[in-house]
C-alpha cells in the first residue's frame, strides 16, 4: 500500500504542475498571437475603420488611442471585429433597448471581419443609465456563448466606474482570451489556482494516509483466534428486499445574471449588465 500511496502522490503532483503550467503556456500563446487566426479581413462593405466611439466622453485622447491599438492587435489574432461604443442616452433605460441599439449600430455600419454583419462583437455602454450590452455575431457568437459573454460584461463592470479605460481594456483582452480558449470546461479559474489546488490536494492525501498508516495496530491473524482454530456450526444467507425509488428531476431552463437572460435576436448573441 505504501507504494500505491507514493505512486498516487507523484501522479497528483505531476497533474498539478501540468494544469498550472499548461494554463500559463496557453495564456502566453494567446497574448503573443501564437494562436492567431491567420485570416485577413475580407469585409469590403464596412462604412468605417473606427473601432472606438466615445460619444459619452469618458476617455481621454490618449486612452482612446491605446484602446484602438489594443483592438487592432486583438482583431488580427482572433479574426473578428471588436467595437466599443459609449453613449449618454437617458431614454435607453432597459436591457431590451440597449440590446437593440447595439445590434442596430453594428448592422448599420456593416461591421464584421468576413462580411457586413459578420464575425465580430460590439460593446455598448450607456453612461446615462448604467445599462450596457455586449453583442456577438457570426463566429464570435458560436465561440462565446451567452454565459461567457455575461462573464466578460460582469468583469468589465467591476471597475468601469472607477477606471473606464482600464475596464474596457479588460473587456477587449477577455474577448481575445476567451475566443482562444478550448472551452472543454466552462470554468473561469486562473491557472495558478488550479496548480495550487492540485498541490494542496496532494499534500492532504499524503498527510492523511501517513497518519492512517502510523496509527494502524499491527496484529497477526492468530491474535484473536483460539488455538485449534474456529469451528463454524451454522451458516445462513439472509437476503433483504431492496427498494429503488425514482424521482423525476425537473430541469430549470431559465437564465439570468445582470440582464443576460434577455438574449440576442436576429442572428446575434450576447449579454448585458448595469453599473
Amino acid at each position: 500500500m505504501n507504494r500505491f500511496y507514493k505512486t498516487m502522490s507523484i501522479f497528483l503532483l505531476c497533474a498539478g504542475l501540468v494544469l498550472g503550467g499548461g494554463g500559463f503556456l496557453l495564456k502566453y500563446a494567446v497574448f503573443q498571437g501564437v494562436m492567431a487566426s491567420g485570416e485577413s479581413r475580407t469585409n469590403k462593405e464596412c462604412l468605417t475603420d473606427e473601432r472606438v466611439f466615445d460619444k459619452a466622453g469618458v476617455l481621454s485622447d490618449e486612452e482612446e488611442m491605446a484602446l484602438r491599438e489594443l483592438i487592432a492587435k486583438k482583431e488580427s489574432i482572433i479574426g473578428a471585429d471588436i467595437v466599443l461604443l459609449t453613449i449618454r442616452e437617458p431614454s435607453i433605460d432597459d436591457f431590451y433597448m440597449i440590446r437593440d441599439y447595439a445590434q442596430a449600430f453594428y448592422e448599420e455600419n456593416g461591421f464584421g471581419w468576413d462580411k457586413a454583419n459578420g464575425d465580430g462583437v460590439i460593446y455598448v455602454d450607456n453612461w446615462a443609465t448604467g445599462y450596457c450590452w455586449m453583442c456577438t455575431t457570426g463566429e464570435v457568437k458560436e465561440v462565446l456563448d451567452d454565459s461567457t459573454a455575461q462573464y466578460i460584461v460582469d468583469r468589465t463592470n467591476e471597475k468601469v466606474n472607477r477606471n473606464a479605460a482600464g475596464a474596457y481594456r479588460t473587456m477587449v483582452q477577455l474577448i481575445a482570451e476567451e475566443m482562444q480558449n478550448l472551452h472543454l470546461f466552462h470554468f473561469h479559474v486562473k491557472s495558478y489556482w488550479l496548480a495550487l489546488a492540485a498541490l494542496m490536494f496532494t499534500a492532504g492525501f499524503v498527510i492523511v494516509n501517513w497518519v492512517k498508516n502510523k496509527g494502524e495496530v499491527t496484529t497477526t491473524k492468530s491474535t484473536y483466534v483460539p488455538e485449534g482454530g474456529i469451528v463454524v456450526h451454522r451458516r445462513e444467507n439472509i437476503y433483504l428486499r431492496s427498494y429503488v425509488t425514482r424521482h423525476k428531476i425537473e430541469k430549470n431552463h431559465s437564465s439570468g445574471g445582470g440582464g443576460g437572460s434577455v438574449g440576442g435576436s436576429g442572428g446575434h448573441g450576447g449579454a448585458g449588465g448595469r453599473h
